[in-house]
């Protein structure tokens, strides 16, 4: 009896340690994870992912895709048939995807307080979740939101120092700015004004269209003041505006890589002094440098003659924080990963850097940052904006105290409201509130792909050539051959059904 008891303990002992040494054994996931061109972050080996990894159990091996290349990357992975477990902080097409082929995972049986209650308690706070919804009803990511009342994406910046050395003051037109390039290219800058070819960054070529009265945003349509849906190709300041583009190009006033270049490239010509008017996000803790920041002052966006500048407006609404794909090993596991990464504490620390170091809870009860690591240099040790976040304005306000560069972006949106030179309605009541239904969705998609390749040729053609008659008349024609007109009726027959509701 005494053997038989012992051999029964030892067998309990045995299946108790597999029992514990499986409940400890890691979940492994893999994940396409999103990066700016000019962002150096080794995620796979970050101590922030390694404290969550501790946390959830959970490891993550991350595939890095820059801005340029995710595009084409994540369309060749749905193509391939071979998907990873998760796709983080940037979008996807859902409705092509998610809705139709079916290869991004419906999530909302899993937003529950059990496996999300960080996301799951923020969600309705400040209507923050009314866009995520596809066409279908379904939820197919996990929201990213920072709300921090901001209304536009591209800030207008001079190089003051250099305007102070020249006597020129800040300029307010289109005239006057062709005139101060032109200085500043006597006075031996390289390239005047510069900007980015990147689809959507702050520092791109296309917000030089909102000085000529066009909310160019990249999906070639914008909402009037009759609440009719436009096509931005069309207008009479686009043209305008190649046109002035084009004397930039030909006198060597513009950088001719604007049209070829990502924000990467960009930004070192302007740290290297050789730029004197550029469009950027903020001035603080971005890639500008911290020695070159005080050269650079914000401006409102200076106007072309007859015509109202029509700056594009943006909405705090949610962008995607994660996908999990239809072959997720384990969704539950995934989805907690995430959530691990919203509790309160441990998402500030993934924007701002550690407690103590670069962030502190103050006297207040509110989380304030107290340092700003020089040249970009907080991406070298926590995600920043690639991590996972999600903040509605009611609960950001509770918990935060906002740092000196979301001051300085939120006094220039303050700006540009009350200088009324933003667009009448955000173009993201087409894209995000506005929704189609899964035949319409995929229709206008499709006559994007084409429309967007054939809008940034023709760009492109346009500043290097110039504009005729009629290569102005062949540019329209293409455009409606393509579908432009369809595409137009698409979006306005969604706008009018989101106003009826």
């Amino acid at each position: 009896m005494k053997k038989l008891f012992a051999l029964l303990l030892c067998l309990c002992m045995v299946f108790s340690f597999m029992s514990f040494a499986a409940a400890e054994e890691k979940v492994n996931l893999t994940a396409i994870q999103y990066a700016l061109e000019n962002q150096q972050t080794d995620f796979n080996n970050l101590w922030f992912f390694q404290q969550v990894e501790e946390k959830t159990g959970v490891h993550v091996d991350f595939q890095v895709v820059k801005d340029a290349d995710w595009e084409t990357t994540t369309n060749l992975m749905f193509a391939s048939g071979e998907y990873p477990d998760m796709i983080l902080r940037n979008t996807v097409d859902v409705e092509e995807y998610g809705v139709t082929q079916g290869l991004l995972l419906p999530l909302d049986e899993y937003l529950t307080e059990e496996i999300m209650p960080n996301y799951v308690s923020r969600l309705h706070m400040n209507n923050a979740g009314d866009s995520i919804p596809a066409s279908d009803g379904k939820t197919y990511y996990i929201g990213y939101l920072m709300a921090q009342n901001v209304n536009h994406t591209g800030t207008w910046y001079v190089n003051q120092a250099k305007l102070d050395e020249l006597g020129i003051a800040q300029p307010k037109t289109i005239d006057e700015v062709t005139d101060m390039l032109r200085k500043m290219k006597e006075a031996g800058m390289e390239y005047p004004f510069s900007a980015s070819f990147t689809q959507f960054g702050p520092e791109t070529i296309w917000n030089q269209f909102a000085s000529f009265g066009v909310p160019e945003n990249t999906y070639y349509y914008y909402i009037d003041e009759n609440e009719k849906v436009q096509f931005t190709g069309a207008q009479p300041g686009y043209r305008a505006c190649v046109e002035w583009l084009h004397t930039l190009y030909a006198e060597g006033l513009m950088d001719p890589e604007s049209l070829t270049q990502d924000s990467n490239l960009w930004a070192n010509k302007v740290n290297a002094g050789q730029v004197g008017y550029f469009c950027y996000l903020r001035l603080i803790n971005t890639a500008i440098s911290a020695d070159n920041v005080p050269n650079f002052k914000s401006i409102l966006p200076p106007v072309a003659d007859g015509y109202k500048a029509s700056v594009s407006q943006i909405l705090e609404v949610p962008t995607a924080g994660a996908y999990l794909t239809k072959t997720c090993k384990d969704p539950v596991a995934a989805l907690k990963w995430i959530d691990a990464q919203l509790e309160t504490e441990t998402m500030m620390v993934a924007l701002n850097g550690k407690v103590g170091e670069q962030i502190i809870l103050n006297d207040a009860g509110k989380y304030e940052v107290i340092d700003i690591p020089a040249d970009n240099g907080l991406y070298k040790f926590v995600p920043v904006t690639q991590g996972q976040f999600f903040a509605p304005g009611e609960y950001y306000s509770a918990i935060y105290q906002m740092a000196p560069h979301r001051v300085e972006r939120y006094e220039d949106s303050q700006a540009y409201a009350a200088a009324g030179v933003l667009e009448y309605k955000s173009f993201q009541y087409l894209r995000d509130l506005a929704k189609m239904g899964n035949e319409d969705a995929v229709e206008a998609a499709n006559i994007y792909t084409e429309l967007k390749k054939f809008m940034e040729e023709s760009f492109t053609e346009f500043v290097k050539n110039g504009v005729t008659d009629a290569s102005w008349e062949e540019f329209q024609n293409t455009a409606k051959g393509i579908g432009v007109e369809r595409y137009i009726e698409l979006y306005q027959t969604a706008y009018d059904n989101f106003l009826a509701k």
